[in-house]
């Protein structure tokens, strides 16, 4: 019999404990923002690698000379194009034929389209992006918009459970959004798109 209550005396802290755990609720969340001026960059490579004519047929100067008339045809000045921008250029490509690599920036939509629809011999596109910073007050919306929507997914999950949502115990913010940002211009989604996503731990009771 004093083994017996020993035993009960013993588990009665555990018991305790196990009453007290609280049950979290963890939800991924994310807020959309479009930015209404972003600044544009392409990037292409000129290379008789991607011309259709064969390899005595046109060389490098005569491909640059075509495409010089292609851009001017869309308004775009040679001089607007900026060649092996970065320390190393084409020959990272790993082709065995000469070629040059451009890249065009700038902040008008309608010309950053005309741009892209430029064809020319032995012209690859290599990217296409959108530029932008989020300054103090976009980044205030963001959070908000974020946490809004990890309470509803929450508060969702909390009342399946037949639980009340309480208070945010966690938050977990993976992206630096002080900083300036790029997303790749898309066929299919709006140009300056930022998804921000956000990890949100609720207690329940």
């Amino acid at each position: 019999m004093k083994n017996l209550v020993y035993l009960i005396i013993t588990l009665l802290p555990f018991m305790g404990f196990s009453q007290d755990q609280i049950t979290t609720i963890k939800v991924s969340a994310r807020a959309i923002h479009i930015d209404p001026s972003p600044t544009y960059k392409a990037t292409v490579s000129l290379s008789t690698v991607f011309s259709s004519y064969a390899v005595d047929g046109m060389d490098l100067p005569q491909l640059k000379s075509h495409y010089q008339k292609a851009l001017e045809s869309k308004g775009i000045s040679w001089n607007e194009l900026k060649e092996t921008p970065y320390e190393f250029g084409f020959e990272t490509m790993g082709y065995d034929k000469e070629g040059a690599v451009y890249e065009f920036t700038t902040t008008s939509t309608e010309k950053m389209r005309a741009f892209l629809g430029i064809k020319s011999m032995g012209l690859q596109r290599l990217n296409a992006i959108a530029l932008f910073e989020i300054d103090v007050e976009e980044a205030k919306t963001l959070y908000e918009s974020a946490l809004q929507d990890a309470r509803i997914k929450a508060e969702a999950i909390a009342k399946t459970l037949g639980k009340k949502l309480g208070e945010v115990m966690i938050v977990e913010d993976n992206q630096y959004i002080g900083k300036q940002l790029e997303t790749a211009i898309y066929y299919d989604r709006p140009v300056g798109e930022y998804i921000y996503t956000l990890q949100v731990t609720f207690a329940t009771y």
